[in-house]
Formats: structure tokens, C-alpha cells, sequence
């Protein structure tokens, strides 16, 4: 667990779900790497005032030698849930949260009362706002905003598909056609879907979005929009590459040629609103990171601390890691264990943990059943008789550096990258390890000449009645001949270039895996839902 790291998941999963934003994107990595990315994210658009999108108060943890899930409060040191869940609990906000049962299916609590459900036996869920509202489905049925005690505030159209967590009073929402918009706290349509991409309002009342019918061949426009749906100002990326797809205290980070500027509200370069990192970047930091409150995470050999912008030290550079989780509190890794401490360095309590869930896993709940037909002809979408989701049997780890992080430990021992694309996960499986650490595990080389040899494209439909797997699974192998696919043997379809798709489902997930090489592949099981 990093500062960076926690930046970079929040920030990805956002990124990730829509292709012309994953695109813009692309093109700021490939100057810049995700962790300088990140980094000028966090030196360039921090503030004097602390910018976090929720204020953290509780923090779902592994107590150390526990596998089951514990809640702690972070301000005083306690821990008032032990070991209440057998899966870790979302992140809690405004006090609330949710938990997957072991049938798929979620239910909210109310940290007050921290293991009796509120309300249960969603399909898909989201996480509550500092508003106190989430979105969430019941299999079978549309989406629905609701309050902290789980009454509806308003049953959202049957045509909207998807719609995001709230932020700031507003939430994105997804039709049918796949156009974007966004509703207000009471579930009303203030941005009629009309948008091929959608972000959310998530530290300033302003949100970037993408309409698919200004995009050229070699550049992607993107639009600034109040909440009210006004346009502020239509970009391009010929001329500015966005950073993150949001606002941070009134600016919008982009790259205009090899060069970091702001815009503001109106579209106009405005100079840095924080420049205070000057003495901090002089000392010689081997690394460091600004947090919204404004302090610096630095590290200095293979020890983290925490500074002032005046380079005055807050937290003594001794610690393995540094987590900044609310600017008066931050998680100290040591070893194997985390413990709380102040910005001071003062530890609060004295609870030692293995393990915390710091990262939401839900920014999108999906309405509780799915148009077959539009699932099995997305799925087609993203493969032909010689590729699958941009890979070829030739594609190796360097055509898809964009996508790596730049600390290769990461990757250590994994054999794959994953990329959400909308409501599928694509996972890219290579021939050998992404990366290998050396010896004592100290650092980790890319393996750049690594080649793709299968693809994973996952939809979960859980949230779905029971015979959605059979009925998309059966409608993509039917047209599989358009593809040049055709029936070779157990399940197992082949390409006169000798490439294989396979298609099976468990639980309630729907995998077809596409192999390069045919000979490789191997039928999928088929489990129904219980």
C-alpha cells in the first residue's frame, strides 16, 4: 500500500471505464509515467485547504494474526467492530457501508450499530456520499437512489443502465444507447444523457466530458460542464492533454506540449495555485508526494517521513511507508504491519493491522438486469479472427506500457495486467511473469519482451436474474461466424489464423477467453447459479 498507489487505483478505475477518456489519457502516459503523473497531480493541484473526497473516519482492517474483517476509528484508536465480517467491508462514508455476502449479494450498515444490516440483498450497490444517498439494484430491478436507512428516494428510469456513486449531489448515469448524463440527489435528470463519456463532480462543481461526435482521427475533444449541464469551454487534446479527469480546487491539470499548465473554469492557462514545494524539492528527497492538506510524504532511501512545506519535519523518516488517509491521520507501514498515527507522528492507540481496505471496489452500480442482446453484441465488439481487446499473437508488454505503473515490484510475480472497459474487466495474460524481483525482493525489472497469449474479458451478472449467463452466452455463439469463429471442438471455436475463443460462466461471471494460438486453448466450465 502506497500514497501514490491508493491515487492511482482511485484514479484508474475512473479513467478506465470509458474508451475515448482511456485514449486522451494514453497520450499523457506516454510522456509521463502514471507515478509522475500522480505526483504533479498531487504538487500541482493540492490546496492550503484540505481536498479529500470524503472525510475518513472509519477504516476496515485485517487485525494482525485475524483473517476475518475488523472496523477501526481512526481518530480515537478503537476498534469498534472486531473481527464482524468474513469480507472486508467498502470504504465507510458518512458512517456507511456494505458488505458482499457469500451469495454475491450486498447489504448497508450504519457504523452506529456496525453489524446489523440497514437495508440487504442488493445486487449492486454503491457506496454512500458525505449527502448520505447511494445507488443500488435488486436483481431484476432498476436502479434506485436511497437514503442512510435504506428508504427509496426515487426509482430511476428502466432505461438507465448504470449510474455512479454521488458526488458533490450528483451522480453520472448511463442509458441503454450508452450515452452519459447526470441526476441530482432526489434522482431527477438535471444533464440529459447525451455524452459518449462522464466524470464525476467529485471536488468542484465542474465535470469533464467527452462527446464522441466532436472527436477527430488524431485528437479527442473534451468538454467542461457546470452542474447545471452549462458548457464552460470544448478542448482539444491536439492542444491540451488532460492529467485527471476532474477539478481539484478550481484547476484542471494538462499537458500542452511537454509542459504542465492549469485551466480554469473558463478554459484559460492560470499559474499553479500551489507552488510551496520549492524547499521541499530542494532538500534532495529521493522521493516525494504532496497530500491534499498540503504536507509532503518524502522518502529518503528505503524510509518514509512526512514534512511541511517549510521542509519542517512532521513525521520522522523512519517508517517503511506513509498512507495519508484525512490529513490529520495517516497509516505507518513497518514490516508487516500498519498502525495509526497523527501528522505529528504520535501513534493513536495502539491497534497493529495486516491489512486495510482504503480503495472502493463499486463507483457503479448496474441496474438489475441487462438488454442480452446489446451484452452479447458489446462482447463481439472487442474481438475479430486475429485480436482481441487491441492484443495479437505479436503484442508483447512493451506495446502496453501505458498501462503499467512505474514501480515493477508490483507486478512481481503476476503474469497479467487487468483494465476494466465499462461494465467488462479485460485481463491480459502474457507468457511469463510482467516483472521479476531480484533476490532480497529490494527492486523488480519489467519484462518488456513478454507476449499476450490469451485475453480475459469477464461481465459480471450476478446482479442479473439467474438465466442471463445461459442467454448472452448462447447469442455470441451464434454469431460467432461473423468473426470468423467457427465450432472446432468441446466448446472450443477457431480462426482460419488459428487463434480460439472460449466462453463458459461460474457464479454468475461470464468469461470468454481468447487464446493466440489455438493448440493452447481449453474448454470453459459452464456452472449455473444456485
Amino acid at each position: 500500500m502506497s500514497i501514490l498507489g491508493a491515487v492511482e487505483v482511485f484514479f484508474t478505475k475512473f479513467v478506465a471505464s470509458n474508451t475515448q477518456l482511456s485514449t486522451l489519457m494514453n497520450m499523457v502516459y506516454s510522456r509521463f509515467t502514471i507515478a509522475t503523473v500522480i505526483a504533479i497531480l498531487l504538487t500541482a493541484c493540492g490546496s492550503k485547504d484540505t481536498t479529500y473526497q470524503y472525510k475518513t473516519q472509519y477504516l476496515p482492517i485485517q487485525l494482525v494474526g485475524s483473517e476475518k474483517w475488523s472496523i477501526l476509528d481512526v481518530q480515537t484508536g478503537e476498534v469498534v467492530a472486531k473481527d464482524a465480517f468474513v469480507n472486508p467491508p467498502s470504504p465507510i462514508v458518512a458512517g456507511m457501508y456494505y458488505v458482499m455476502n457469500d451469495d454475491g449479494s450486498y447489504d448497508y450498515y450504519d457504523v452506529s450499530a456496525p453489524t446489523q444490516p440497514v437495508a440487504g440483498h442488493f445486487g449492486s450497490v454503491t457506496s454512500f456520499s458525505d449527502d448520505g444517498i447511494a445507488v443500488c439494484s435488486r436483481v431484476g430491478g432498476p436502479l434506485c437512489v436511497i437514503d442512510r436507512k435504506g428508504a427509496v428516494i426515487k426509482e430511476l428510469p428502466k432505461e438507465v443502465s448504470q449510474c455512479s456513486m454521488f458526488a458533490r449531489g450528483m451522480a453520472a448515469i448511463q442509458n441503454d444507447n450508452g450515452l452519459w448524463g447526470y441526476i441530482n440527489a432526489s434522482g431527477d435528470t438535471i444533464v440529459p444523457a447525451s455524452y459518449s463519456s462522464a466524470n464525476l463532480f467529485l471536488y468542484n462543481d465542474l465535470a469533464l466530458v467527452i462527446d464522441e461526435k466532436q472527436a477527430s482521427d488524431s485528437a479527442v475533444n473534451f468538454t467542461v460542464i457546470d452542474k447545471g449541464g452549462k458548457v464552460m469551454f470544448t478542448a482539444s487534446s491536439s492542444e491540451y492533454q488532460p492529467v485527471q479527469p476532474y477539478y481539484i480546487n478550481g484547476v484542471l491539470p494538462v499537458v500542452k506540449g511537454d509542459t504542465l499548465v492549469c485551466l480554469n473554469a473558463e478554459g484559460k492557462e492560470v499559474d499553479n495555485p500551489i507552488a510551496d514545494q520549492e524547499k521541499v524539492e530542494k532538500a534532495g528527497y529521493d522521493n516525494y508526494s504532496r497530500t491534499p492538506a498540503g504536507d509532503y510524504i518524502v522518502v529518503k532511501g528505503k524510509k518514509t517521513g512526512m514534512v511541511d512545506k517549510n521542509n519542517q519535519v512532521l513525521v520522522p523518516i523512519e517508517h517503511d511507508n506513509l498512507i495519508d488517509i484525512n490529513g490529520e491521520r495517516l497509516i505507518a507501514v513497518d514490516g508487516d504491519t500498519y498502525h495509526i498515527i497523527d501528522r505529528n507522528g504520535k501513534a493513536v492507540g495502539n491497534v497493529k493491522f495486516s491489512n486495510a481496505h482504503v480503495s472502493e471496489d463499486n463507483p457503479f452500480a448496474t441496474r438489475g438486469f441487462i438488454d442480452t442482446d446489446l451484452a452479447a453484441a458489446s462482447l463481439m465488439m472487442m474481438f475479430d479472427e486475429t485480436s482481441a481487446c487491441g492484443a495479437n499473437a505479436s503484442t508483447t508488454l512493451m506495446d502496453m506500457n501505458g498501462m503499467l505503473g512505474t514501480d515493477a515490484r508490483m507486478y512481481a510475480g503476476s503474469n497479467s495486467l487487468v483494465m476494466p472497459q465499462g461494465p467488462y474487466i479485460i485481463q491480459y495474460v502474457f507468457d511469463r511473469e510482467v516483472a521479476t524481483a531480484n533476490a532480497d525482493s529490494t527492486a523488480a525489472s519489467f519484462n518488456y519482451d513478454a507476449r499476450v497469449n490469451r485475453v480475459i474479458m469477464s461481465l459480471n451478472v450476478n446482479h442479473c436474474p439467474s438465466s442471463t449467463e445461459q442467454a448472452v452466452v448462447k447469442k455470441v455463439e451464434s454469431r460467432l461466424g461473423t468473426k470468423g469463429l467457427v465450432f472446432a471442438r468441446d466448446g472450443i471455436f477457431c480462426s482460419d489464423y488459428l487463434t480460439a475463443l472460449t466462453l463458459g460462466y461460474d457464479k454468475g461471471v461470464i468469461n470468454a477467453i481468447y487464446y493466440m494460438h489455438f493448440n493452447e486453448s481449453v474448454p470453459q466450465p459452464r456452472n449455473k447459479r444456485k
